[in-house]
């Protein structure tokens, strides 16, 4: 990813994630300063809207939480104007601008932003303590923290992901449900939806991800070792067991099927 696909411009009001020590996986509201790349490294200048008297900070783009593995994007927009939904149903006005609608009230496995000391900290409801107050793990390290601590529900934001390519997302929780949506146009709301993809979408995309021009993505594309082509050998087999999944008929119980899946082999003949 290069500056060019990067939407952020000199002046804009961001959040902008830390992974130093005592601050990992907490997001700060900041705007941008300058841009500059220095040695091949894109870095954004800014300062702390909520801390003024901190110095300027020159940080990365793009960052590899300490004992991590995946480079991480540091930056995204402001977060969205937040409503619950009894608030959206009375929204008169038809929006243009995402927003989140949260549920009214929160659940244990929620994933949350969780504000203290003008901070919005990553992580999970665990515990409900009554209506006004609950118990938070923080994201696990290398990314976050991994204390737990009590706070108060108004305190508390749905947790979002951003990207480039999608924009805004709501993440999954561990049973596969979502505790808020992302809506551009009351027109086209279908209400919070709390399960997470069906297969059916699911397929949709990996036929369209299959049908681009990239087409599949190989380790042995980047490297000649053997355990690349190993591991290209048992991405496909796995593939091949989920397309056999989705291809089997619904049919129902007691019904015969009439028929069946069936490994293509070629003939030994004319070898």
């Amino acid at each position: 990813m290069t500056q060019i696909n990067l939407p952020f411009q000199i002046g804009q009001i961001v959040e902008v994630k830390s992974f130093i020590r005592g601050y990992r996986g907490a997001w700060f509201r900041c705007k941008i300063l300058d841009i500059s790349n220095e040695k091949g490294e894109l870095r954004y200048k800014f300062k702390y809207l909520d801390f003024p008297d901190e110095p300027l900070d020159n940080a990365l783009v793009f960052e590899t939480p300490k004992g991590g593995t995946e480079s991480q994007l540091m930056l995204r927009p402001k977060y969205p104007p937040l409503y619950l939904e009894s608030e959206y149903l009375n929204l008169e006005s038809d929006n243009v601008e995402p927003l989140v609608v949260v549920h009214d009230s929160w659940k244990v496995g929620d994933l949350v932003d969780w504000l203290r000391d003008d901070i919005y900290w990553s992580g999970e409801i665990v515990e409900m303590r009554g209506r006004r107050a609950c118990q938070i793990e923080l994201l696990p390290k290398p990314e976050g923290e991994g204390d737990s601590y009590q706070g108060l529900c108004k305190n508390l934001r749905p947790r979002l992901d951003w990207s480039v390519e999608d924009g805004w997302k709501v993440p999954c929780t561990a049973d596969g449900k979502k505790c808020a949506k992302i809506v551009t146009s009351k027109k086209e709301d279908g209400g919070i939806g709390d399960e997470c993809e069906t297969a059916k979408e699911q397929t949709k995309k990996t036929t369209k991800q299959v049908e681009g021009n990239e087409g599949l993505r190989l380790n042995i594309m980047e490297s000649d070792g053997i355990e690349a082509a190993v591991l290209d050998i048992e991405e496909l087999i796995v593939r091949i067991d989920w397309f056999k999944g989705i291809l089997k008929p619904d049919v129902g119980e007691g019904a015969k099927c009439s028929w069946k899946y069936e490994d293509y082999r070629p003939s030994s003949s004319g070898m």
